[in-house]
């Protein structure tokens, strides 16, 4: 019977774990998607007074869309990572 428990006891565990570790990755996520939406859909957005010319052509393109899109995506994900650690410190 002692073996049952054990097994059931682990078995919570893991549940809660599992748990925990869903609804970080879903704060995460949706914190992620809050901050991307304050960012311009597209890189030409950002062209400023103090930005050459040249510069702002360069700003353009598909290449500059997506290397614009993995930029702000990994920025707004590392933001979120490290607002979870101060919302929610390791107990450990």
């Amino acid at each position: 019977m002692n073996a049952y428990r054990a097994y059931d006891s682990i078995e919570d565990r893991r549940w809660a774990t599992q748990q925990l570790v869903d609804e970080k990755d879903k704060w995460i996520d949706d914190r992620t998607k809050e901050l991307i939406e304050m960012f311009p859909k597209t890189p030409s957005m950002n062209r400023s007074l103090f930005l050459p010319e040249e510069a702002c052509y360069a700003l353009m393109g598909d290449k500059a869309q997506e290397a614009y899109n993995d930029f702000i995506s990994t920025c707004a994900y590392a933001r979120a990572e490290e607002e979870w650690e101060r919302r929610a410190p390791c107990p450990f």
